[in-house]
């Protein structure tokens, strides 16, 4: 769709109910679009769903009708407000985390707000089923999706922006950092490769494993170089290491997972290993921009291939950048976003005025 196109087509307007603004799914599925969409016809008005009273989100549901969309980013909304918005205008709905699975670092049952709780599960599958729209930022997350809403579900991935000048990579034999980054939760993950980390470690003094997170991990044999996450650090961090990691589970949880970590490494230049789980297998394309890994042994083959040579990092880093701007890059899914809008819209509109 180019700028023509889109100047001669209607203004859609779009009320967006949005987690808090400190959430990274927020950041990357909400914020980042925002200063660009009437470049794509669309006025979109962001409104914080979280922490308001029930009266205030009967107020906006039965305001809804004044949009043509509304957008509900990720948080389920009860039932009735759900179906109240379903009936007067057209729902979108976009998640990219498995709220129908129990988070694979919890133990016992879920809190009635949690993911995988009964309460989640049925506000999941009302959104699902009443959607006009549903975006899923997986192929795992569009698939459970489908039974509900299997016309009008897409697969559309967490976008991450292009840096103006992607840092350059190391072709010398000096200290490689081995990177991860991420929430304190996902920090659990970290033990799937601690044997495989800490041989390494071992055997190759001068590696640097980091980490950025809001805290540093625990009882691992691995020693991490901790680095407080801050959206002022995050850039400078990123271009401080070598290689991304991202270790996951092979459960119902992590199979959902929008493989958002990878993104960044990718962005930045950086080869990647992650585990073969869900959207890792599309992110990583193996032998080529990273490297994908199942057991200890694969992880501490990988992290010897690509410390011992330097070359090969950075022709994976150039191939994961390279795949990262064509797949992934802020643009191109926007313009995937605002294309599905814009058919939907014309179609819906051709099939009211019947």
């Amino acid at each position: 769709m180019n700028k023509q196109q889109i100047r001669e087509l209607p203004m859609i307007r779009i009320l967006c109910l949005h987690l808090a603004e400190n959430q990274a799914s927020y950041r990357y599925r909400v914020e980042q679009f925002l200063p660009y969409w009437k470049e794509y016809g669309i006025d979109m008005q962001p409104l914080r769903i979280t922490s308001k009273s029930y009266p205030e989100k009967l107020s906006i549901a039965l305001r809804s009708g004044e949009y043509d969309y509304v957008w509900l980013q990720r948080k389920p909304l009860s039932t009735i407000f759900t179906s109240i918005i379903a009936r007067k205008t057209r729902l979108i709905y976009d998640y990219d985390d498995a709220l129908y699975a129990v988070e694979s670092y919890l133990n016992g049952k879920p809190k009635p707000t949690q993911p995988g709780s009964k309460q989640i599960i049925r506000r999941l599958n009302t959104a699902l089923k009443y959607s006009s729209l549903v975006f899923a930022g997986s192929d795992a997350l569009a698939e459970y999706a489908r039974r509900f809403n299997p016309e009008h579900t897409f697969v559309v991935p967490t976008a991450y922006r292009k840096l103006l000048e992607p840092p350059s990579p190391k072709t010398t034999d000096e200290t490689v950092t081995i990177g991860w980054i991420g929430n304190t939760g996902n920090l659990y993950f970290l033990k799937m490769l601690d044997q495989a980390a800490s041989t390494i470690q071992q055997s190759h003094p001068s590696v640097r494993f980091s980490v950025m997170s809001g805290k540093p991990p625990e009882g691992l044999k691995t020693r991490w170089e901790f680095t407080p996450w801050s959206k002022e650090a995050e850039e400078s961090w990123l271009d401080s290491i070598d290689i991304g990691i991202m270790p996951l589970e092979d459960d119902e949880w992590s199979r959902g997972k929008c493989a958002f970590k990878l993104l960044q490494y990718m962005a930045h230049g950086k080869p990647v290993v992650a585990s073969k789980v869900g959207a890792n297998t599309k992110a990583v394309i193996h032998g080529i921009s990273g490297i994908l890994a199942d057991t200890e042994e694969e992880w501490a083959k990988a992290f010897e291939v690509l410390i011992l040579n330097p070359e090969q990092r950075k022709n994976m880093g150039q191939e994961s950048l390279r795949h990262f701007l064509e797949t992934y890059e802020r643009q191109r899914v926007q313009e995937q976003m605002a294309t599905i809008l814009h058919d939907h819209f014309r179609q819906t509109k051709i099939h009211h005025s019947r």
